[in-house]
């Protein structure tokens, strides 16, 4: 008899299909549930897996300040291409992109699906039970593996799994000022555009810093975030 029952295929199809936050949560959960009983091969994943948000500016300060941001069950790739073109790409003026790195031990991953879309025994219940899943023209026939998915449980998120920030050029001012550690004067701003360029970021439209370069942005604010964690302290005394 095949692992993958019609309840493990409709939770897998459920998860795939997307929603609003309270369904994710609900699906994450049920997901959860139908794959404790999977071979373990699929609740490991010996690859580094890629997540891409976009944040609010609230948010971004969170993650710094706090150096940690909760998680919930989530959906992560290994392929770092996918990551960084989800949902259409960089992120619109206004939110910050975020991609976070991390190699998941196997008590952080739920399921990893790209090993499932391998297995042949999934192929073959898939085919004899697909008329019986449940809207599955918007999961499992829509998607398929196409984003190389492993989803995780993390718990929370910190500074350490940022691999890079994404933007627009018109954020520009915002992002030297961050990187500087003040409103950047002219000549800040022609030296942030030949980082950008030695970086191979386009000074226009949008694009991804690199590693490094998001690592620097990270290093120059810290100042202020010791002083954005002490104003939170002494908010929280009063």
């Amino acid at each position: 008899m095949s692992q993958f029952t019609l309840d493990v295929l409709q939770a897998i199809n459920d998860w795939q299909r997307g929603g609003d936050h309270k369904q994710k949560v609900r699906r994450g959960e049920k997901l959860k549930e139908a794959s404790q009983n999977l071979d373990a091969k699929f609740r490991n994943c010996s690859r580094t897996c890629y997540r891409q948000e976009a944040h609010e500016k609230d948010r971004v300060w969170q993650l710094l300040a706090d150096d940690a941001l909760p998680e919930t069950i989530a959906a992560w790739t290994t392929d770092l291409a996918t990551a960084k073109s989800f949902k259409g790409g960089v992120p619109p003026v206004g939110l910050q992109g975020i991609v976070f790195k991390f190699n998941p031990p196997a008590s952080k991953v739920v399921l990893n699906l790209e090993e499932v879309y391998k297995d042949p025994d999934f192929t073959q219940a898939v085919a004899e039970l697909k008329a019986d899943i449940v809207a599955f023209g918007d999961g499992i026939g829509r998607y398929g593996d196409e984003q190389c998915e492993v989803v995780l449980e993390m718990g929370s998120l910190d500074q350490a799994h940022i691999y890079c920030y994404g933007g627009f050029a018109s954020g520009r001012p915002v992002l030297a000022q961050d990187y500087f550690g003040r409103v950047p004067t002219e000549d800040d701003l022609k030296e942030f555009d030949a980082l950008c360029l030695k970086a191979g970021i386009s000074p226009v439209g949008d694009w991804w810093l690199t590693p490094e370069g998001t690592s620097n942005v990270i290093s120059r604010i810290q100042p202020r975030l010791d002083q954005l964690r002490m104003i939170k302290a002494a908010q929280q005394t009063t």
